[in-house]
């Protein structure tokens, strides 16, 4: 029986799909912040309290650092599995890496979100 690479959650063909997906996610963030801060005649401070102020622009911002993080992770595991051979080298890699991800995802919610 052959498994279904679209339901595998971390097979290879669902990867290269979250990587384009989160890709794009991330390409319309950024015009959309680029067109944004066009229309701005000067930065200031108090541009980006107002930024910041507005609860919509916490929560897009949020989900973006996540999908950027698991972007992140996609792209750095394969480059751990194809350059780091040692099995216990590998695992103390992800280790490092997901720990630190985790802090950075506190830290991003504690700011942002003001949890």
């Amino acid at each position: 029986m052959v498994k279904n690479p679209f339901f595998n959650l971390f097979g290879g063909m669902t990867q290269w799909l979250y990587q384009r997906f989160s890709a794009v996610m991330l390409y319309v963030f950024t015009v959309y912040l680029f067109f944004y801060w066009v229309r701005v005649d000067t930065v200031d401070f108090n541009l980006w309290i107002s930024f910041f102020d507005s609860i919509s622009h916490r929560l897009i911002i949020t989900f973006l650092f996540l999908v950027t993080f698991f972007h992140g992770w996609i792209g750095v595991q394969h480059v751990v599995e194809d350059y780091i051979k040692n099995p216990i080298l590998n695992q103390m890699v992800y280790l490092i890496l997901l720990l630190s991800m985790i802090i950075q995802i506190i830290f991003l919610c504690l700011f942002l979100l003001g949890i």
